[in-house]
């Protein structure tokens, strides 16, 4: 399968190096103020500090939701992405293939 890897620099910067058929290690210009990253099989996504996400590479995995913001955690499957809010909500997108980008409704 595809390998990339993406590191998160201590001055909120990204660099992403590797398999790059999708983009997936192409860092979007000017990208900075990053506090957490994470690696797809052909996506990256990056959180940044203001709780706003960019991704990049693949698809539908990139397209992120709309209006997302006040995001506390991202995590990059093989094809969606997973976003924490900090209200304690889930957001997902992507493939969806097997459910996985369906946040279950808890009662």
């Amino acid at each position: 399968g595809e390998a990339h890897t993406v590191a998160l620099k201590s001055d909120g910067t990204v660099v992403a190096w590797g398999y790059n058929n999708l983009g997936q290690a192409n860092v979007p210009a000017g990208l900075t103020g990053v506090a957490a990253v994470s690696a797809g099989s052909a996506h990256t996504v990056a959180l940044k500090s203001d709780g706003t996400v960019v991704a990049w590479g693949s698809s539908g995995q990139t397209n992120v939701p709309a209006g997302l913001t006040g995001v506390a955690a991202v995590s990059a499957g093989y094809a969606h992405t997973v976003a924490l809010k900090s209200d304690g909500t889930v957001v997902a997108w992507g493939n969806n293939q097997a459910g996985q980008a369906t946040v279950p409704t808890c009662a």
